[in-house]
């Protein structure tokens, strides 16, 4: 990401998604951040937290490359969209995102020293078909990537080929059907 205008005290960023269609309702960016040191990422669409982490109140975070579109409450999603959880790990400074209330529900009950739920509706979003991992007409997929590692961190992106770079890294692909897919954004 390349500052749009600097001076010595404010810098602005953007993030890019490029889509095919005009999105029903009013789509919303989540952005990506990378913490080299830590080596985790983190989206949100959350403009207060954009601002402070462009801002550089968290250190060493940074704009990555990543970005897709969601909507920021149920009013401005389409039909169909639902609410995705958001859990924090402070034993490993990390995020977690989940469509799936069943999975929101068990990570909750099974992990609670370990996964605090920050909200049940940090974004709305579609979801693929849990059998095949289909999305509708007129949405793509997003991966939810796992690093695999014993400090765990999860990645969200919507591109294939980042996908399979990523999971010949050693990353798992996480989600439904044969491509693993976790949600669904307009395409």
């Amino acid at each position: 990401t390349r500052p749009l205008a600097t001076t010595s005290s404010v810098r602005a960023f953007w993030s890019v998604v490029t889509l095919l269609t005009v999105p029903m309702g009013r789509p919303s960016v989540v952005v990506e951040y990378f913490n080299a040191a830590l080596g985790h990422y983190f989206n949100t669409l959350d403009q207060v937290e954009i601002d402070a982490l462009d801002a550089a109140k968290f250190v060493g975070w940074k704009r990555s490359i990543g970005a897709f579109v969601a909507y920021a409450s149920a009013q401005d999603a389409p039909s169909g969209a639902v609410p995705v959880c958001r859990f924090f790990s402070p034993v490993y400074t990390s995020h977690f995102y989940t469509a799936d209330p069943e999975e929101c529900a068990t990570v909750e009950r099974q992990w609670p020293d370990v996964w605090i739920l920050e909200s049940r509706a940090a974004f709305y979003i579609h979801v693929p078909d849990k059998v095949t991992g289909t999305c509708a007409a007129g949405l793509q997929p997003i991966y939810r990537m796992y690093n695999n590692q014993p400090i765990p961190n999860h990645r969200y992106i919507a591109d294939k080929k980042l996908r399979d770079r990523m999971t010949g890294a050693g990353w798992r692909a996480e989600g439904y059907g044969p491509d693993a897919v976790m949600m669904c954004t307009p395409s």
